[in-house]
């Protein structure tokens, strides 16, 4: 019996998010209906569709910032690191306090707390800033931090909704390059974002909202079907 449990767990923690019929409504606006779908440990999914679909609003869902309307979110993950579009810093914190507030909710010692603090902003170039306030850093900047941040839970789920969205292209392909140097293999990830191109070399699934809550999965797990996911999009065959 006690094999059988400790199966039964592994298979459920393998499985780390489950929507099971889940509708979501604000204001009599149905955002999400019936929606079901589960990610697998250590996934990596593109959450794409056009706006307005409840992409968001799915991330919250499984963050637990929102509770559904109807149906259950299942979420075995432990510890979710999550970026915005805007880097949502405290202004009153230092860039070191920012970061630390996270860590001390999660129960992190101080000093381990302190070490993995300097040793993820000297990763992302801001080991010299560590005591400036929010105010005192360029946009790149903060979203840096709003990254160390999510990495310094060490998640084993990490939530990006449109994370470099607000900025330019180099600068945003720039972060890009440092999200997939902070990623490892164990993290899952969903990460929504309207940059097609951008996203699909980070991911190994993509996961296609449509009118009416359709579900469309695709593998993007290499050069070849992510060309081929590339030229259905191009063509409109996609969304």
């Amino acid at each position: 019996m006690m094999r059988f449990n400790e199966a039964m767990k592994a298979e459920k923690i393998r499985e780390l998010v489950q929507f099971h019929q889940v509708s979501l409504s604000f204001n009599h606006h149905d955002v999400l209906a019936n929606m079901s779908f589960t990610l697998k440990a250590g996934s990596k999914l593109a959450l794409l569709g056009q706006s307005g679909l409840g992409k968001s609003s799915i991330l919250k869902l499984i963050a637990g910032l929102v509770a559904p309307t109807q149906g259950q979110v299942v979420n075995h993950a432990q510890r979710i690191g999550y970026v915005f579009q805007e880097p949502r810093l405290l202004p009153w914190l230092t860039v070191q306090e920012n970061i630390y507030q996270v860590l001390k909710a999660s129960g992190v010692a101080k000093r381990e707390a302190e070490q993995r603090i300097k040793a993820l902003l000297a990763q992302v170039g801001l080991l010299a800033c560590i005591n400036h306030y929010p105010h005192q850093l360029s946009g790149g900047m903060a979203q840096r931090v709003a990254l160390v941040r999510a990495f310094a839970v060490k998640p084993d789920l990490l939530l990006l909704d449109e994370p470099f969205s607000a900025l330019d292209t180099p600068l945003a392909s720039q972060l890009t390059e440092l999200l997939a140097k902070l990623l490892t293999p164990q993290t899952s990830m969903i990460y929504v974002s309207h940059n097609i191109e951008q996203v699909l070399p980070l991911t190994e699934l993509a996961l296609v909202l449509k009118t009416g809550n359709d579900l469309d999965w695709h593998s993007v797990a290499n050069k070849e079907e992510r060309a081929i996911f590339l030229n259905q999009f191009y063509r409109h065959e996609v969304y």
